[in-house]
């Protein structure tokens, strides 16, 4: 997806987003838009079951990563 499902001040429970997403078995979840001192701000690693990442060109360096 190009933006972040939800930004650090949010409680991932509450957003109907990430109930979408485990009402259809996601487990992953990749996102873009964050670019600069932004991706400060990011959420990554796994929350409430889902494995959150940002892929970013630039903050990945334009590097390819393995999952």
């Amino acid at each position: 997806m190009h933006y972040p499902p939800f930004y650090k001040e949010e409680v991932p429970e509450e957003i109907d987003f990430i109930k979408l997403l485990k009402k259809y078995g996601i487990k992953k979840c990749y996102y873009g838009h964050l670019h600069g001192e932004s991706c400060n701000d990011r959420i990554e690693g796994i929350i409430d079951g889902i494995n959150f990442k940002l892929v970013s060109s630039d903050y990945l360096n334009f590097d390819l990563i393995k999952e």
